[in-house]
Parts: C-alpha cells; sequence; structure tokens
C-alpha cells in the first residue's frame, strides 16, 4: 500500500482539489484551522469527506460523507478508529494519521481491495491536519476516491 505526502504522485482529482483547499486555507501557518472548512468551498467532495478527531490516542469519525458510508456499508459517524478495525490486520490507518500527526502534513495513498462481487478496485485517499484554535493537530479532513 504505497502512500506519498507529494501532491505530484496523486491521480486523484479529488484528492488534489482537497490537497487545493488545504493550501490556500493554511495561510501562513503549518495547516489550516478547522473553521476554515466551510461545506460550500468542498460542496463537490463532501460525499467523500470524514471529518476525524484525535481523542487522547485514538481517532474518532466525527461526520463521515454519504459516498463514504456507501463503499463501507455501514454508517460509522461517532465510532473510533480502532473499534472498527478489530480482529483484523488491514489498512495501517492509525498509523498513517499517526504519522499525520507527527509530520504535521498531508499523507496520501492508494489501496487496492476486495470486491463484494469479485476482483479489486483502487481508489485512493488522503488524510489532512487541522488544527483547532491552536497550533497542535486536532482534527482531520480525509477523502476516498
Amino acid at each position: 500500500m504505497p502512500v506519498w505526502d507529494d501532491i505530484a504522485q496523486s491521480r486523484s482529482t479529488k484528492v488534489q482539489a482537497l490537497h487545493a483547499w488545504w493550501i490556500a486555507h493554511r495561510g501562513d501557518a503549518d495547516m489550516p484551522d478547522r473553521s476554515a472548512l466551510w461545506p460550500g468551498d468542498i460542496l463537490q467532495l463532501l460525499p467523500f469527506i470524514f471529518i476525524a478527531e484525535r481523542v487522547g490516542d485514538r481517532i474518532r469519525y466525527r461526520l463521515v460523507g454519504t459516498r463514504a458510508v456507501a463503499v463501507a456499508g455501514f454508517e460509522f459517524t461517532g465510532r473510533y478508529l480502532d473499534e472498527l478495525q478489530r480482529g483484523g490486520a488491514g489498512v495501517p490507518w492509525e498509523d498513517y494519521y499517526r504519522r499525520v500527526v507527527e509530520t504535521r502534513r498531508p499523507l496520501m495513498g492508494v489501496l487496492i481491495v476486495p470486491a463484494a462481487a469479485g476482483g479489486t478496485f483502487r481508489y485512493e485517499f488522503g488524510i489532512f491536519p487541522l488544527t483547532l484554535g491552536g497550533t497542535e493537530v486536532r482534527q482531520f479532513v480525509a477523502l476516498e476516491d
């Protein structure tokens, strides 16, 4: 599962659009504040968006877009990442979020996963850090395309 922090490696126009929003709204800071995220700015991305927050050492999904819920097959708004990954060695999402916290930079990547109807499908993701009225990473805006 390749991951990168250079947007030039991304083929997803949605990940590129969210990255452009993140760059435009960070100003002179390392990253934008959550208050800068207005739905109207990213309207076409909303069905694919995740808003997550750090709660201690855990990641909690505050909002999950309708398309993301449909692909997952269940609603997980309000749920914790570690609860969703119990008992399985899947995508190392916790490591990805931890890396974003440590580097204070977006992380993007591509996954190839089995499809319910057989075969596989490919999708790209991006995880972008946000502050919450301060300077530390407290929330994330993420996207899967």
